[in-house]
């Protein structure tokens, strides 16, 4: 757990100019109050002896652009004001950075836990040295949607392994053999998880994985843009997609509409996440649905159990998705 000499050494400053800092005085040069509260944000230092709030959690998300995000933290929040919380709902805008910034936001603030949807630590080329700052720091928190067994923290979420299998098995079954993946950024942890659900699906129909996997930029409808325009140039392009998100797939029907392609008759399209919105495409899309309501229902229990009783080991929890079969998929003209 960081101390105020800890916060004094990264400044390089006094423990007395470190001490006025914390206190509020104002005898201390801009400059240097700025590096003091620099280096208690990167420490994640809470000065001790504060009162702490009663009944509120902190919810932190990427993006609000990306309606599945904005899904679960309804759910999640409904779920914790029913238990009797109160959410402070903080977007990361995809940052370490921010995430960073608002865990400190929400330590000063006391809060008597954390739940992160699809935290930072999915991003595999980052570093994630806060999370166990902050279980030093006593805190009590639950991932949602991707985290690495690394720390001691409960995660919730979809099977991103089956979902990708999920959506494999249900093209394979309509007469697909070339079946390509709009992935987002390689370096994201569901993004793995469902190219190993993708290939162990091929495996067991007796199709050799092959390399029609393309990744965009993000997890958006540009990127599914991008991914499948990378996906037609290949010298046999696939007669069915499955892709990271929902967001991938509408721009997959975009660009397939673009190309002169018709779906489902010349690409059968598959998304992920079941947003509101993949029933208002046109075709409707053929989704694999995350579980939202469960997703919700047991982080918040987690997070309860963890602010109870905290050296409680819980595990780890994972649902199996769910297919809504639409109109974006059809058995291959050839």
């Amino acid at each position: 757990m960081a101390t105020l000499r800890d916060v004094a050494q990264r400044a390089g400053v006094s423990l007395a100019t470190a001490s006025r800092v914390v206190s509020g005085l104002d005898n201390v040069r801009t400059e240097t109050r700025e590096r003091v509260e620099r280096s208690m944000r990167e420490l994640l230092y809470v000065p001790p002896g504060r009162r702490p709030a009663t009944g509120v959690i902190g919810l932190l998300l990427p993006k609000l652009e990306n309606p599945i995000f904005p899904a679960l933290a309804q759910a999640i929040e409904k779920r914790a004001t029913e238990s009797g919380y109160a959410s402070i709902l903080c977007s990361t805008m995809s940052a370490a950075f921010r995430e960073v910034d608002y865990v400190h936001m929400l330590l000063d603030r006391q809060v008597d836990g954390m739940i992160f949807i699809s935290c930072e630590m999915t991003n595999m080329s980052g570093e994630h040295d806060h999370y166990a700052r902050l279980l030093e720091e006593g805190a009590q928190i639950v991932f949602v949607n991707g985290a690495l067994n690394t720390l001691n923290v409960p995660s919730v979420g979809v099977d991103e392994r089956s979902a990708g299998e999920l959506a494999t098995q249900h093209l394979l079954e309509l007469g697909h053999k070339r079946i390509g993946y709009v992935a987002g950024p390689a370096y994201y942890l569901p993004t793995q998880q469902k190219a190993e659900g993708r290939e162990s699906a091929l495996r067991a129909a007796g199709v050799q994985p092959d390399s029609l996997v393309a990744h965009g930029e993000d997890f958006t409808v540009k990127g599914g843009r991008e991914a499948l325009r990378e996906l037609l140039g290949r010298e046999q392009p696939p007669t069915g997609v499955i892709c990271s998100s929902d967001l991938m797939a509408i721009g997959v029907l975009q660009e397939a509409a673009a190309q002169g392609l018709r779906v489902p008759e010349d690409l059968s399209v598959v998304g992920f996440d079941g947003i509101e919105a993949t029933r208002w495409t046109n075709p409707a899309l053929t989704t694999v649905q995350q579980p939202i309501e469960e997703i919700a229902e047991t982080a918040v229990n987690g997070l309860r159990s963890r602010i109870a009783e905290p050296a409680k080991p819980l595990p780890d929890s994972f649902f199996r998705p769910r297919l809504a079969v639409r109109g974006s998929t059809a058995p291959p003209r050839i």
